[in-house]
């Protein structure tokens, strides 16, 4: 498998536990579907509280603190700009 294969496999997995986590502790009911674009804090479906909710997952999940500096709209836009983050924070 190549490094471009691997990563984008990486990267996969993380979209995927991140869009599980999302529906079932930010959606309503759970069972809306959200795709890896979908703006979620323009959507509404991550406001302020789930914002922390988020960050509180990434770092318990992928062993790292996320910084003030870090807490801007473009690193938590969708859940492909997240994983993106996750992984340049694990590098």
């Amino acid at each position: 498998m190549s490094t471009y294969d691997s990563t984008s496999a990486g990267r996969a997995a993380i979209e995927q536990e991140l869009r599980d986590f999302i529906a079932g502790e930010l959606l309503a009911d759970g069972t809306e579907s959200i795709s890896v674009e979908d703006d979620l804090i323009q959507s509404g479906i991550v406001d302020s509280l789930g914002v922390t909710q988020v960050v509180a997952f990434c770092e318990s999940r992928y062993g790292f603190r996320v910084t003030d500096a870090d807490l801007v709209p473009a690193n938590f836009k969708s859940v492909r700009r997240i994983a993106e983050y996750v992984e340049r924070k694990r590098t």
